[in-house]
């Protein structure tokens, strides 16, 4: 199932999928809420890199995931607070 593939990857692994099917510019929306739902529960594990990738492959793929946006750009202040 789609739903179990993401939830077994850790950060890089979450980021670097969304970042492919993105560049590739393939919209799979079950693979990406997917993505999205598992991102969420491992943001604290996530580098900048891997941030700004998974909202760039959003962005790209014009995917309105709310709640992974909110907790990216939570993630993202507190990285930049240790800056």
């Amino acid at each position: 199932s789609v739903a179990k593939i993401p939830s077994q990857a850790d950060a890089q692994g979450l980021s670097n999928t969304a970042w492919a099917f993105a560049r590739l510019e393939c919209r799979h929306e079950p693979l990406m809420e997917a993505i999205s739902a598992a991102s969420i529960a491992k943001i604290p594990d996530f580098s900048g890199q891997n941030l700004a990738n998974t909202a760039w492959a959003c962005a790209t793929l014009e995917l309105i995931l709310r709640p992974l946006m909110n907790a990216i750009a939570a993630a993202a202040i507190k990285i930049s607070k240790h800056l």
